[in-house]
């Protein structure tokens, strides 16, 4: 029903999605150009949202092979055997995307928008910080609203989504060009409270506010952050807010902010579950933790994931409770990100030593309690998904967090979910998970003992509910609100 919605939505309208990163990446292989799957949850569940619209999907070239594909000009039809949406890539010079995403979209934005920096040190703004402001965020934003004015100067009536925390400038510029086209930009991380959105030097925190301004609708995740984003616009940009109606007064237009809570693409989600590599990684997995309850995460190695914290409850459990050992095993499947960042670098360093220090505080011959693999390998990680007993994902804070929604859906254990109350998915799923303070280390500890002792009339239905949420909210719901807000608008 809700496909038979978005489809009349649609008629005789084209959606263009303009994001930081696309659906895949371009390789050179040979004489030919390989397209892999991206990361991030971003791309995961967008994907899925092409597939159902035949979308036209813009984004920044990040490999040589993407530059290839800028540089020719071309849209691509994806995928390439049956095409369902296209991709047009767009080249930013080395020195702009260094300053755009490297200096102010990450760590600047990330950091502060997820409560990341000890403020006793760190920021520290300086005239690079406003140059970088200026000369790199400011000018990739323009670059990629630019291409989607291109791109909807081909199509009638498009819809234009503008995505995430790298593009929160975007709208401006679309805006201005094309006023009559109907705009969103939807936010896929939290967005802080004003007393540390101020962080941000005020020409940052007067130029984000009133971008995302030339938007129709702005849309988060949950209600918590929308309402952050409403009192940013009230205290820092000086704006006058409707709380009633959510809705912000900004150049003599009316603004809405709405809570549009994110999910996956079950189905297809479900077909990759049941593919032979996966299946492959799945029998190794059950091999190596033959009689072992498997505790498992899958992450980005982020600051934001709170990894080493995990990993700490973990010992403090087998410290608890010895009984446990060689009877459990933590699995965690990291991709790595962000290398280039020396706050990500030292963060791996400290979650490779933290896995050394318990394996060698509690491990055995031949038995090791924490496996850890640092690697982007997206079908290991889905078999690990489907064996948990438990899942963990104790974010600091998180915007959605799609793992969350993507292990109870493959799930073939009643695993239970010990999930942070600051993760988005907290919202829709915490009656049916264990949920904890992140910055908790014993609550979190004692949480994964509860989860693993939880008897099986209590795991069953707890895991059952957790689908249905899944299967009840997925992307094509969460793209139906949001395109028959935005239409209705123009």
């Amino acid at each position: 029903m809700i496909n038979v919605g978005i489809d009349e939505l649609l008629k005789n309208r084209t959606l263009i999605i303009v994001s930081n990163r696309g659906p895949v990446s371009f390789i050179r292989s040979n004489a030919s150009l390989e397209a892999r799957r991206g990361g991030g949850g971003l791309v995961t569940a967008l994907s899925g949202v092409c597939r159902t619209t035949r979308a036209r999907w813009i984004s920044a070239a990040m490999t040589p092979g993407d530059r290839e594909v800028a540089l020719s000009g071309r849209a691509i039809p994806f995928p390439a055997d049956e095409p369902s949406y296209s991709i047009r890539l767009v080249d930013i010079a080395d020195d702009i995307y260094e300053r755009y995403y490297n200096s102010i979209s990450n760590p600047l934005i990330w950091f502060v928008f997820h409560y990341l920096w000890n403020l006793v040190d760190h920021p520290k703004i300086d005239r690079s910080v406003i140059e970088d402001w200026r000369e790199g965020y400011l000018v990739a934003n323009r670059l990629l609203a630019e291409a989607a004015v291109n791109e909807a100067s081909f199509v009638e009536r498009p819809v234009i989504m503008v995505q995430d925390y790298h593009l929160l400038a975007a709208s401006r510029y679309v805006k201005k060009a094309l006023p009559n086209v109907p705009v969103i930009h939807f936010n896929h991380i939290p967005w802080p409270e004003p007393n540390y959105f101020q962080v941000l030097p005020k020409e940052m925190q007067v130029g984000l506010i009133e971008g995302l301004l030339f938007a129709d609708i702005v849309g988060f995740q949950t209600s918590r952050y929308a309402r952050a984003f409403l009192a940013c616009c009230e205290e820092s940009a000086g704006f006058e807010v409707d709380w009633s109606t959510r809705a912000v007064r900004a150049g003599g237009r009316r603004v809405l902010t709405r809570a549009y809570p994110i999910s996956i693409d079950a189905d297809s989600l479900i077909d990759v579950a049941n593919r032979e590599n996966v299946l492959n990684h799945e029998r190794l997995i059950k091999n190596e933790n033959a009689g072992m309850k498997l505790i498992v995460r899958s992450d980005r190695a982020d600051l934001s994931k709170n990894i080493v914290r995990g990993f700490e409850a973990f010992d403090r459990m087998l410290i608890d409770h010895p009984e446990l050992k060689r009877k459990v095993r933590f699995l965690a499947f990291l991709y790595p990100t962000r290398d280039k960042l020396k706050e990500y670098a030292d963060y791996r360093t400290r979650i490779e030593q933290t896995v050394a220090d318990v394996n060698e505080r509690h491990g055995t011959d031949d038995w090791q309690p924490i496996g850890l693999r640092i690697k982007d390998d997206y079908p290991e990680s889905v078999a690990a998904l489907k064996l948990y007993d438990v899942l963990l994902v104790n974010s600091i804070f998180d915007g959605m967090n799609l793992v969350s929604k993507e292990g109870p859906l493959v799930n073939k254990r009643n695993g239970v979910l010990v999930l942070s109350e600051n993760a988005g998915s907290h919202f829709e799923m915490g009656e049916a998970a264990l949920v904890i303070n992140p910055f908790d280390v014993q609550e979190t500890a004692d949480a994964l003992y509860r989860a693993l002792i939880l008897p099986e009339r209590e795991r069953q239905p707890r895991a059952w509910w957790l689908k249905e949420i899944v299967i009840r909210n997925d992307t094509t719901k969460w793209l139906y609100h949001q395109l028959k807000d935005v239409c209705s608008i123009g």
